[in-house]
């Protein structure tokens, strides 16, 4: 598919679910998702999620069945899978179909099965930084072969990409891995954003974000074909995926090995019998603003979490519900953990963290002081006590 959105989109049609049905999305989720649910003519309906994981909390997923509700899209977010037993657990209750989001967890693991192999179907994100980059693009899975005829009749209906559009989502994704490279940002990304610190808490993220919009109509750019350029550029990145997976969880690890015991930080929880593929390294720390305006003075950007709460978006205003969890989330730090990078970077992104934290008051949350053992992944118990 052109996008993993339009995956999602070719897979809803293919299930071909009643008009008004309602979708169970977390209330944490990258926007497209549930919009693209409501632009198939279903309902998106929010739940909570859990701000030490950043996932669907599995705990709360029946209060919000009705007699309307068809399916459950759990997104396995920043690369830390789902407890998929529990969500499958309730599906399999109350007869509802379940589409894992895997765009940001291509390669994790639950139990030591892959993402994407729990439910009726998944799709996976291939943009730039993902574990897959194909320039754009996207997959949907599913062991349904009724659903993979119908998906794969869409998408074989799409016109192929022209010439001069291959050539220019190429050329646009190679420049914009140079710019967000280190030495990239260093050229352009730290001088603006260390003069924008200047003038107060400004998060110039947002203008490089794609803007939230009601998908009413489609953008050309996704009724478009998935090119073969771009298969190939892909099957040859799924042959090292695991590789380039190791990379980010080593960088994680240095990150966690650095910050375990710093009061003012609350470090990333991964839960029992997961392999985190870690796509973002995410932090709590007690004053969010304060570290990320010193850190850009010393080179470092600290993006706040680029997904959205989508419960309390205008888009969704008539699904709105309260998800005071996924609201903590909006504090949250994201640390470089892509593997193109080198230990190097991330070990001074570790010291710029340490320096800009130093005199902080330590984390008043409650949770964090008293953090369930059952969460708590064996590794990470290890990397603490190492």
């Amino acid at each position: 598919a052109s996008f993993g959105r339009m995956a999602f989109y070719y897979i809803l049609r293919a299930l071909e679910l009643p008009p008004e049905s309602e979708i169970i999305f977390p209330a944490l989720t990258f926007w497209v998702v549930p919009e693209i649910a409501r632009r198939a003519g279903l309902k998106p309906v929010f739940v909570d999620v859990d701000a030490r994981t950043f996932n669907l909390d599995p705990a709360r997923i029946e209060a919000a069945i009705t007699e309307r509700t068809r399916a459950i899209v759990p997104t396995h977010l920043y690369g830390q899978p789902c407890r998929m037993s529990e969500i499958m657990r309730v599906a399999e209750t109350h007869n509802l179909i379940v589409v894992e989001d895997c765009a940001q967890a291509a390669g994790a693991r639950y139990r030591g099965r892959r993402v994407g192999t729990f439910g009726d179907a998944a799709f996976f994100s291939f943009q730039m930084l993902k574990g897959i980059n194909t320039y754009g693009g996207g997959m949907a899975l599913t062991n349904d072969s009724s659903i993979a005829a119908k998906v794969r009749a869409q998408a074989e209906a799409e016109p192929q990409q022209t010439t001069s559009e291959l050539i220019k989502r190429f050329s646009l994704g190679i420049a914009a891995r140079s710019l967000v490279s280190p030495k990239g940002f260093a050229w352009w990304g730290y001088p603006i954003g260390a003069a924008a610190s200047l003038a107060g808490d400004r998060d110039l993220s947002k203008y490089f974000w794609e803007r939230i919009r009601p998908l009413d109509r489609f953008p050309l750019a996704y009724r478009r074909r998935f090119s073969n350029a771009q298969a190939i550029i892909g099957l040859r990145a799924l042959d090292r995926l695991d590789e380039f997976n190791e990379r980010s969880r080593a960088h994680a690890q240095i990150y966690t090995r650095g910050l375990a015991g710093c009061p003012a930080i609350e470090i990333p929880y991964a839960i029992h019998e997961v392999e985190h593929v870690y796509y973002q390294y995410c932090i709590y720390v007690s004053d969010p603003a304060r570290v990320k305006r010193r850190a850009i003075r010393r080179g470092v950007d600290f993006e706040t979490t680029h997904v959205d709460v989508c419960s309390s978006l205008p888009l969704f205003k008539e699904f709105a519900s309260t998800c005071p969890e996924a609201e903590k989330t909006a504090e949250a730090l994201q640390l470089p953990v892509y593997s193109r990078l080198r230990t190097s970077d991330v070990e001074r992104v570790l010291k710029t963290v340490l320096e800009v934290t130093a005199d902080l008051a330590a984390l008043d949350r409650a949770k964090a002081a008293a953090r369930s053992e059952e969460l708590v992944s064996p590794a990470t118990n290890a990397m603490r006590a190492n």
